[in-house]
């Protein structure tokens, strides 16, 4: 199953710590993350499942690296990936962000992936972001290019990212993604998203390609406890066209030092 929607959800749940990872502050803080995610899909479709470890070194202002080591199991098949990036600031306005994926067995997984991105920040609280993936299946590969402008003000940040996806050999499918996020008190923060567009999938030799709409609703955040400690949380409501309803949650342990 080579979906773009899929690769849209993989380059979100990427970087679960790039919030702090690419945080403006200045000084050197460690991010760990633990958590696990649970998903119900329904037309008699098995449900997905997955867990994660992530981390995170900032040492110094929009200076840092980040990894990940997930396990994720869909459509009864399972698959490990190592994923990981390094941010770095190209001067006070500029920050580029370039990072990789790999998967052993990539049954639903890519193969393995490499993406970049640079951030232009502006005054008034906006700034812009232009990325490119491409992404590796076993049978078929990928290009994923997206520009996102977004505005922080109070405790607001609003945002519109459109993605322009590409199967090999098929035309382009764009979708997009708009974002009401909300943060209170010192890290914590809560986000409203919303995405349309489409799907473009291979069924494979001989078998043209199936393109369907999907439209997903999410609510995701961090809450820390104690300075130290904290949850992180994603809840996602995905319809698939006529092929089956999605219904998923994440919570993760968050442990900063």
């Amino acid at each position: 199953m080579k979906s773009l929607p899929r690769l849209f959800l993989y380059c979100s749940l990427l970087l679960p710590l790039a919030a702090y990872a690419a945080d403006s502050s200045s000084g050197t803080e460690n991010v760990f993350e633990a958590g696990l995610s649970h998903d119900t899909l329904s037309n008699g479709y098995a449900n997905w499942s997955s867990s994660y470890i992530d981390g995170s070194h900032r040492f110094g202002e929009r200076h840092a690296v980040y990894g990940e080591l997930r396990e994720t199991q869909r459509f009864n098949l399972k698959d490990r990936e190592v994923s990981g990036g390094y941010y770095h600031p190209l001067s006070e306005t500029w920050t580029a962000l370039v990072g990789a994926s790999v998967s052993p067995n990539h049954q639903v997984l890519p193969k393995n992936s490499v993406f970049g991105q640079l951030q232009k920040a502006f005054d008034g609280g906006w700034d812009v972001q232009a990325e490119w993936h491409r992404t590796q299946y076993t049978a078929v590969s990928t290009d994923l290019m997206a520009l996102t402008a977004e505005r922080y003000w109070g405790n607001f940040r609003a945002a519109y990212k459109l993605y322009l996806g590409k199967l090999q050999g098929v035309g382009a499918a764009p979708s997009h993604t708009g974002q009401l996020g909300y943060y209170y008190g010192e890290r914590n923060d809560t986000t409203l998203g919303f995405s349309k567009g489409r799907q473009v999938e291979s069924l494979g030799a001989g078998l043209g390609v199936l393109t369907t709409s999907v439209i997903s609703t999410s609510l995701s955040g961090h809450h820390w406890l104690v300075p130290a400690w904290g949850l992180s949380y994603e809840a996602v409501v995905e319809h698939q066209g006529n092929l089956y309803l999605r219904k998923g949650i994440r919570v993760g342990l968050l442990h900063s030092f």
